[in-house]
């Protein structure tokens, strides 16, 4: 019982790192801002990185299999842009749509041409982000069904709270309380290996490129009731954001290790490092800079020897 209870801790990839840096953030921006602990800015800062925690925990599910997938910032742009323009009776299913093609095409291109991953998703990234563009410009009515879901209070429970408790609770019942769970696991810690123990390793690498999409449809969805318009580079940013969240949480971008707790504390580390720079007055800019650079370093940081336990 023990040893199991230490593999997953393993498993986990969570560590003294990526457990104390939110902290560490959290802090040193309360030390250096008055504004920081004001009941506005963390309401704003929950709310800010619901959207990165959706994008994150799809990219999540890719990253244990071993993959990478840059093209849901494109999904999330292309989803707001849907949003906005077609008939909101059939937005919905519209933009499922989108992400269960986006999601299919990365991972048959992926798991059977053997188009590597980067290769096959900038393409991807490349094509939807184009399409949004082509489709519409800024602005465009936003469903107030959509707005409503996205703002409520139940029962004095912020909605942004209700997004972030139910996304957390569903990829962590996928990931520990399934047959699929188990399965990624396994093939990102050695594909060939799950597949002499009849994993279904191609179905089981297309399914996370499907599901990821599809967190990228909901990210889409709330990000663009959240501002209540419409943005075909609302997403852009997001592909390296969901990455670098994951990297910082202790997901091993190699595959095979990570959790949902890892990508929860790698996107409230880089949501604090953007609230603190927009309180302090740093260029946006920079931010972008900066995350660069935390994705460099914690992907240095990595280490093999734990894949597979």
């Amino acid at each position: 019982m023990k040893q199991n209870r230490l593999r997953t801790v393993r498993r986990s990839g969570l560590g003294p790192v990526s457990i104390g840096l939110p902290i560490l953030m959290f802090v040193a921006l309360a030390l250096s801002t008055s504004d920081f602990l004001s009941l506005k800015n963390i309401s704003n800062v929950n709310s800010q990185i619901i959207a990165l925690l959706l994008a994150a925990l799809g990219q999540l599910l890719v990253a244990l299999a071993g993959g990478i997938d840059l093209s849901i910032g494109s999904v999330i742009s292309l989803v707001s842009v849907i949003v906005t323009t077609v008939d909101p009776t059939i937005a919905i299913p519209a933009v499922i749509a989108v992400g269960l093609i986006v999601g299919l095409v990365n991972g048959t291109g992926m798991a059977v041409f053997g188009v590597h991953p980067l290769i096959m998703t900038l393409a991807s990234m490349t094509f939807v982000q184009g399409l949004a563009l082509l489709l519409s410009g800024t602005g465009g009515n936003v469903p107030p069904t959509l707005i409503s879901l996205v703002n409520m209070n139940v029962f004095g429970v912020p909605g942004a709270v209700l997004w972030f408790v139910a996304a957390v609770a569903l990829i962590s019942v996928l990931l520990y309380k399934t047959r699929f769970g188990l399965h990624l696991f396994a093939v990102g810690a050695n594909a060939q290996s799950a597949a002499l123990t009849g994993v279904r390793v191609r179905a089981t690498q297309i399914a996370c490129y499907v599901l990821c999409s599809l967190c990228g449809v909901v990210a889409g969805l709330y990000l663009t009731g959240r501002v209540a318009s419409g943005d075909p580079q609302m997403g852009q940013s997001f592909g390296l954001d969901s990455v670098t969240a994951i990297a910082l949480g202790g997901v091993q971008l190699t595959g095979g290790i990570g959790s949902a707790a890892g990508a929860v504390a790698g996107t409230i580390t880089l949501g604090l490092i953007t609230n603190g720079m927009n309180l302090l007055g740093v260029s946006p800019f920079f931010c972008t800079a900066i995350t660069g650079i935390l994705l460099i370093m914690a992907v240095s940081f990595q280490r093999r020897e734990a894949i597979g336990v």
